[in-house]
């Protein structure tokens, strides 16, 4: 396959990457909310408006598995694996996005034309095992960021049926609780 020569093809794949991971860590806001006050008593919901990603993938993780341990839901076993398999997910997606939003890219021309796009990250990485300094820099192909964003909307529409299952199990209190420890609260955010 042909190398991406064209700029503004790569400032659209990562336009539409951020449109995509901005919609996962919105998910992750409202299921946050939904947890902390499903009556919407506080409007706008001023918690988890700060958090870095990982802290926010984190915490709304936190929250779903108390609630789930918290109460005796029907499937809550199986949908606190799958809140903790999205962790895992998701924290990678971030290593990612951070490697394509915080490089620059650059027009490598030869013979007058446009031969390739290199991806430079400026972050300087030691190798931990012989203690060089890499750098991450690469010859940067569209489709890594397209390829990138397929491959996690499966995860993309699991993380939407967990925020659905939610409000399906609403109110929580029908389930009766299967443990005594409390779920963690607005105030311990």
């Amino acid at each position: 396959m042909p190398a991406t020569t064209d700029i503004e093809e790569v400032h659209q794949a990562i336009g539409e990457f951020v449109v995509f991971f901005q919609s996962i860590e919105d998910m992750y806001r409202q299921i946050g909310w939904f947890l902390i006050d499903p009556e919407k008593n506080t409007w706008p919901p001023v918690a988890l408006r700060k958090e870095s990603n990982a802290d926010l993938i984190d915490k709304v993780t936190d929250l779903f598995l108390a609630k789930t341990k918290q109460h005796a839901f029907p499937n809550g076993a199986e949908r606190a694996q799958e809140a903790e398999q999205l962790r895992s997910i998701f924290h990678a997606l971030r290593k990612f996005r951070n490697k394509v939003v915080h490089s620059a890219y650059h027009e490598v021309v030869a013979g007058g034309q446009v031969a390739a796009i290199l991806r430079t990250n400026p972050k300087i990485l030691i190798d931990p095992d012989t203690g060089e300094v890499e750098y991450d820099q690469e010859t940067f192909e569209v489709d890594a960021i397209r390829n990138a964003i397929g491959q996690h909307v499966q995860s993309f529409f699991l993380l939407h049926s967990i925020r659905m299952q939610l409000i399906h199990w609403y109110p929580y209190e029908q389930f009766p609780s299967s443990e005594a420890d409390a779920p963690p609260t607005a105030a311990s955010i």
